[in-house]
């Protein structure tokens, strides 16, 4: 079942993880968080906390400036 909440936050996840052309595993590996979580939350079948975002995004970030 999918949760509406977490879609919109997993879609936008998706979106940034694409546009710094990062893999689930090059994300998670970043984050240190679990691969399969990290999919479950793009696809909204979870709703992640705040700060487990905020690791998720900084990892993105951080490989974007890097990568500038």
């Amino acid at each position: 079942m999918t949760n509406t909440a977490g879609t919109g936050l997993g879609l936008a996840l998706r979106a940034l993880r694409q546009a710094a052309d990062m893999t689930l595993d090059d994300v998670a590996a970043a984050a240190g968080v679990s691969v399969s979580y990290l999919s479950r939350a793009e696809s909204g079948k979870v709703t992640p906390t705040a700060g487990w975002v905020q690791l998720v995004a900084s990892a993105i970030g951080d490989h974007m400036a890097a990568a500038a």
